[in-house]
């Protein structure tokens, strides 16, 4: 079996390395980012606050996350009796659909490419000429998603729903973590915290036996950083990730 470092933020990541060490692998715990609701004082809080209360001028709502959707459902339920009518909810995977669906919501996602780049697959996002779509999300991030939409035609607006702070160590720090035996994996939870651990030890690669990741566009990023074995589990859920681990280690 492997040595695992789980980097999930402090309070996300518990279930998982019980899980991990239930089937036999060595788990240590390297939270990459603390998560935090945008200050209440905050431009980027009195935005959403503004555009939650808006909800029902919008066509679409989109959570990026599994973050972004917790978030987005606890201002929801603060300032809506219930639902809007006629709005379609998106999760970019199942991560970020499975509390909306806990919720009551119809969600869609995409079919196996979790990602913006997925999301834009969808047919009911193909002709948005004219409509107004809300992404829920982090402060910061990529733009591909808002920018194709825009493209299409789309008003897209974002709510900025937390905060990412990056988790800063020490080479000695990293050192501590990593089997010496040269079979430690890592496991990844987007495109932001690889840059993060590669400018924190860019020798990385050639010290792990191999590193999961949440979707192909990262996965081909870590291939060109020279990483040996990239793993894609089905989707960043819990799960899925186990069952990748144990479909390459059981061969």
């Amino acid at each position: 079996m492997a040595h695992v470092i789980v980097t999930r933020p402090a309070g996300q990541g518990e279930a998982l390395v019980q899980q991990l060490q239930a089937n036999g692998h060595s788990v240590a715990s390297m939270p990459l980012m603390a998560i935090s609701a945008v200050a209440d004082s905050s431009a980027e809080a009195r935005l959403c606050r503004t555009r939650m209360l808006d909800l029902d001028l919008y066509q679409h709502v989109i959570a990026i996350s599994a973050n972004a959707a917790r978030y987005g459902l606890d201002l929801l339920d603060e300032l809506w009796p219930q639902p809007p009518i006629g709005v379609h909810w998106y999760g970019v995977g199942p991560a970020s659909a499975e509390p909306m669906r806990e919720a009551g919501l119809t969600v869609q996602l995409p079919h196996s490419r979790y990602d913006s780049e997925g999301l834009l697959a969808l047919p009911d996002l193909q002709v948005v000429a004219e409509q107004r779509i809300l992404i829920w999300r982090g402060v910061g991030g990529r733009e591909t998603l808002a920018t194709v939409l825009r493209e299409r035609g789309a008003t897209v607006d974002y709510a900025e729903l937390y905060e990412r702070v990056e988790q800063q160590y020490s080479p000695a720090q990293w050192q501590q973590v990593l089997s010496d035996e040269g079979n430690s994996w890592l496991l990844l939870s987007s495109g932001q915290a690889l840059d993060i651990v590669m400018a924190q030890l860019p020798d990385l690669p050639q010290r792990l036996a191999g590193i999961v990741l949440p979707s192909e566009r990262v996965a081909d990023q870590a291939r060109e950083l020279g990483f040996r074995q990239v793993l894609v589990p089905a989707s960043a859920r819990d799960d899925d990730m186990l069952a990748c681990l144990a479909s390459h280690f059981n061969g």
